[in-house]
């Protein structure tokens, strides 16, 4: 699973990684389900934009807000459980992060560790994004993030991993006609290396 990661930069350093024009935010080592972050979407008019979103996923048909934060998604079931497989196929999203955080070891003793590129670039994780009607006019726009099994830079760590997707991938995960058949086989682990791990 994906339960912290790091998005501390500043917004106008983050517009330079991104190509992208980004809305001021609150810079976060520690992200956590609940919190707000950027997330890359494209818009009714076609054009990707940076929109901020809370992170847990509300799919537009509930109600109310669900007690447990749905922010991740198994990349293996998103297509056709009914949380996620309308926004897999409408409101593919693209979440920049520095870096993502899993624990190993007992509780109370447990060890904190930072995943990272090994080049020191921005991470971009495969996600999913809805808006829910609040009933005022408003909506709450909130996403989630995909996950996969664990490649070698993780396996020793978690039995799952966020999906990191390349450039190219990148556009493809965004692209409104994309095959869902081939989305899915973007949603493999990321190439071993591409990863390095610290304690943090």
């Amino acid at each position: 699973m994906c339960g912290r990661y790091d998005i501390e930069v500043d917004p106008k350093t983050l517009s330079d990684m991104l190509g992208l024009d980004v809305p001021d935010f609150v810079r976060d080592a520690d992200i956590a389900p609940g919190n707000t972050g950027p997330v890359i979407a494209v818009g009714q008019d076609g054009q990707s934009r940076v929109v901020l979103m809370r992170w847990g996923l509300e799919p537009s048909w509930m109600k109310e807000r669900p007690a447990r934060p749905m922010f991740n998604a198994r990349s293996e079931t998103v297509a056709e459980k009914p949380m996620f497989r309308s926004a897999f196929k409408r409101k593919r999203a693209l979440v920049p992060a520095m870096a993502f955080y899993e624990w190993t070891g007992k509780p109370g003793a447990k060890t904190k560790w930072r995943f990272s590129k090994a080049d020191g670039s921005l991470l971009t994780f495969a996600g999913l994004w809805e808006a829910r009607d609040l009933g005022d006019g408003q909506k709450q726009l909130t996403f989630t993030v995909l996950t996969t099994t664990p490649s070698a830079d993780a396996v020793d760590y978690h039995d799952r991993m966020p999906v990191v997707l390349d450039k190219n991938a990148q556009s493809i995960w965004l692209d409104p006609d994309a095959d869902p058949d081939f989305l899915l086989e973007l949603t493999l682990p990321a190439p071993d290396g591409t990863l390095v791990v610290s304690a943090a």
